[in-house]
């Protein structure tokens, strides 16, 4: 019976190239590790306390993804240390008996934020340290704090900072001042020529303002003394209207030549020539004063129709002197023509007192009314079923049926009806046209 020895097995199973068991590589990612299995893989409870005090670092100034934050701070600082990866981060906070190396606590607080006190989070630090090993951290000369609930060590300082712990510290806040009072002047430097680039551009524009007022209240003056020419002229070419006889405005005293096309946007005495010689004279000279200003327009009345929303037919008669502006009317054309309203008003209240229609029709009215016989208003007409060879000689008419006016009673009835506003130039034009009918 052959024996196999341990060794003979051992020799088989080199040999063999079939059935090799597999090796099963170890994860190396990172996982989390919670805190009982912490406390059960560390050597001691301050060992536990050092882990966790300086997990609980990354988790408070950090948060989610501490760990590969502190990767990237490193290189991004350019921290040394050898070999750092997530996986040697993770195994120092997870599977380190004795807690993280001072090497790697170092790296870690100088990894946080600027605005923590480094200082005396590196101090606690170096007291865990020592209560998880029994001793301070090698080549570590700097201020230790006593951990919270830790009985007084031997030969190890309080955790009040050492001179050169504050010398660095009044270093740091040095450097911070002067950093400061540079951004500080920098910024005062750059608001100081804001304000005098302000100022300037102030003074530029304060002197604008006054060469502009300068040169408005000359555009005013201008203007005033246009205005005041104006309406000099039209006044005096309503005196002219009223007093002057026709045939010396048919007689100029120097013949000028006509002006050029450019400057034919204005013809003066077209739109007077239209007024009704037969018309009234204060009629006439409501007419003129407006006419003269609508040759200063410079605008055909149909533009001017538009412009104050007047019937074009209606302000034709208007500026004929056939007919007086109503009192909207009045006001519009105030402000189209830019005319004085209180002269305009003067002129139309004058041409409404004087008469409302032409004086042709008073006169014919007039002769009308006394050309027709009483005997023809009440004729011998018999009535139905009498005998006409023998007339009534008290006809019956109709009680209810008042006496008609005279045609110019009804005309001046009409007319001040109208004058009054109480019917419209619609109305008024049907009405008026009604009763010269019966002529």
């Amino acid at each position: 019976m052959t024996v196999v020895g341990p060794s003979s097995c051992f020799k088989d199973d080199r040999m063999s190239t079939g059935h090799r068991r597999a090796v099963t590589r170890r994860n190396t990612r990172p996982y989390v590790v919670d805190e009982a299995t912490i406390r059960r893989r560390c050597t001691n409870s301050d060992a536990a306390e050092y882990t966790l005090y300086v997990r609980s670092l990354i988790d408070d100034y950090l948060g989610m993804g501490g760990q590969a934050q502190i990767i990237r701070i490193a290189r991004m600082r350019r921290l040394e240390f050898p070999g750092l990866s997530r996986q040697k981060l993770s195994e120092q906070l997870s599977r380190y008996r004795l807690g993280p190396t001072w090497e790697m606590t170092e790296l870690i607080i100088a990894c946080l934020p600027d605005t923590c006190d480094t200082a005396s989070i590196q101090a606690l630090a170096a007291g865990w340290y020592q209560c998880a090993r029994g001793n301070l951290p090698h080549g570590y000369n700097g201020p230790v704090s006593r951990p919270p609930g830790k009985p007084g060590m031997r030969n190890v300082p309080e955790s009040e900072p050492s001179v050169l712990v504050l010398q660095r510290r009044l270093a740091r806040l040095q450097e911070r001042l002067k950093d400061e009072t540079a951004r500080y002047l920098i910024n005062l430097r750059a608001s100081e020529n804001g304000r005098n680039h302000e100022a300037r551009r102030a003074n530029q524009l304060e002197k604008q303002f006054h060469q502009t007022r300068h040169e408005l209240f000359q555009a005013r003056a201008v203007a005033a003394e246009v205005a005041t020419v104006r309406e000099e002229y039209a006044r005096q070419c309503v005196t002219l209207e009223l007093v002057a006889a026709p045939a010396l405005r048919s007689k100029p005293v120097i013949d000028l030549p006509k002006p050029s096309a450019g400057r034919d946007r204005i013809r003066f005495g077209l739109l007077v020539a239209a007024i009704d010689p037969q018309a009234p004279a204060a009629r006439r000279a409501l007419a003129r004063y407006l006419c003269v200003y609508a040759e200063f327009a410079g605008a055909s009345p149909t533009e001017l129709a538009s412009r104050a929303d007047i019937a074009a037919t209606m302000l034709l008669d208007i500026l004929a002197g056939r007919l007086v502006p109503a009192t909207d009317h009045r006001t519009r054309l105030a402000a189209v023509l830019d005319c004085d309203p209180e002269t305009l008003r003067h002129l139309t209240t004058a041409a409404s007192s004087a008469t409302a229609l032409d004086e042709c029709f008073w006169s014919i009215a007039g002769t009308v009314d006394t050309l027709v016989a009483p005997d023809a208003l009440h004729g011998d007409n018999g009535v139905v079923g009498s005998d006409p060879d023998k007339p009534s000689k008290h006809p019956h008419n109709d009680p209810t049926t008042p006496t008609p006016g005279s045609i110019a009673d009804r005309l001046r009835q009409l007319a001040t009806v109208y004058r009054e506003g109480l019917i419209s130039d619609g109305e008024y034009a049907e009405q008026r046209a009604r009763i010269l009918a019966e002529l």
